[in-house]
């Protein structure tokens, strides 16, 4: 169910992963993330909202007013990009597993559904 939530999600969003590239949680956020974007082949887009490209995430950006556009104020956090309908939809905040992280993405399809 997560895995088939994920891969319906990852057909429309990208994620945009905000971090800050000294800080040590944001560190180990970038090792989920990279696991993540493995297992699932999602569309990530580091951006280092602190000028410190993290090793793990060499791809990363600068952020160039990205964060406060899209109401960015807490970090680490992922967004979910939909580029073509120009849509955001916040995925998570601060450090979260990879498990955790699939659930959430689950949550956020379904849009929070109760499911009892």
């Amino acid at each position: 169910q997560q895995r088939q939530a994920i891969a319906k999600l990852a057909e429309h969003y990208g994620i945009m992963f905000f971090y800050r590239g000294q800080d040590p949680i944001d560190g180990q956020l970038a090792q989920v993330i990279n696991g993540f974007r493995d297992t699932y082949g999602l569309s990530v887009i580091p951006v280092s909202v602190d000028g410190v490209i993290n090793p793990l995430l060499p791809d990363s950006r600068t952020d160039q007013g990205q964060a406060q556009r899209l109401g960015v104020k807490y970090f680490p956090a992922m967004m979910l990009v939909d580029p073509k309908q120009g849509s955001v939809r916040p995925l998570s905040y601060g450090f979260i597993s990879q498990d955790d992280l699939a659930k959430q993405f689950l949550n956020v399809s379904e849009d929070f559904k109760p499911n009892f």
